[in-house]
């Protein structure tokens, strides 16, 4: 019987790549697992029974709908910022599906460092053996598929010559230095430098987190969120598919 993995996110970019990243480091950590194998032991879950995206945006009024609450305290401490949002995620998932192994809690960090408190509080909590995790991609999203990024021709490489002139800073390597905001064509927007360095071709992101190895992204994901993320998984979910490799 494969497992059923839930996963709350912000956009269908967000699913995509983070159960793209889980996938492999799951094949990566559990000896008789291989790419072919692997989607017959596990089923990402990302809409509810009745086709809704489980997004963050969703959850509050489908939880509403079945009379879910999610203020009060969490091992008698008040609830940190995004810790109620994380805590009624969970609930709803629990309430519509018994059979859900882990749930996974995808988030941008945008301007709200105070959100990783939260989603750890909330993911701490005793969830009678349901395993929990999160990501917290610092800034956003963006930043994770730019440690990604390793140009693969050289007009890929003046891409990020000149963008490492107007930053001051390589933003493959260090994208944690990027901000949040409105302004999507803000020189220090991820969305901008992301999409200078795609060339206008979003099909090319996917290759930034499917063929750059795991320990590289590792490397540059230390202060973006992504190192964090690929330990998590590794050490919370890849064990529900068996002994992972020491």
């Amino acid at each position: 019987m494969s497992l059923r993995i839930a996963v709350v996110y912000e956009a269908e970019a967000d699913f995509d790549m983070s159960t793209e990243l889980m996938d492999r480091v799951v094949i990566e950590s559990i000896d008789w697992i291989d790419a072919d194998l692997l989607p017959h032991q596990r089923e990402w879950i990302s809409r509810n029974p009745e086709h809704v995206r489980l997004t963050w945006k969703a959850i509050p009024r489908l939880a509403r709908a079945l009379n879910i609450k999610a203020h009060g305290h969490i091992n008698g401490e008040p609830l940190e910022a995004d810790a109620a949002a994380a805590r009624r995620a969970i609930r709803y998932l629990k309430a519509i599906d018994a059979e859900f192994s882990a749930v996974v809690l995808m988030r941008d960090q945008d301007d709200k460092p105070e959100r990783r408190e939260g989603l750890e509080q909330a993911c701490n909590e005793d969830h009678d053996g349901l395993v929990i995790l999160f990501g917290l991609a610092v800034i956003e999203r963006e930043a994770w598929v730019l440690a990604g990024f390793v140009p693969q021709d050289d007009e890929e490489q003046s891409r990020l010559n000149t963008e490492n002139q107007t930053l001051g800073f390589n933003p493959h390597e260090q994208s944690h230095l990027l901000t949040a905001g409105k302004d999507d064509n803000a020189k220090l927007s991820p969305k901008r430098v992301l999409k200078a360095l795609m060339g206008g071709n979003p099909q090319r992101e996917r290759i930034c987190w499917m063929e750059t190895p795991l320990n590289l992204l590792h490397g540059r994901g230390t202060d973006n969120g992504l190192s964090l993320y690929l330990d998590v998984v590794r050490t919370r979910l890849a064990p529900l598919f068996g002994h992972i490799r020491p």
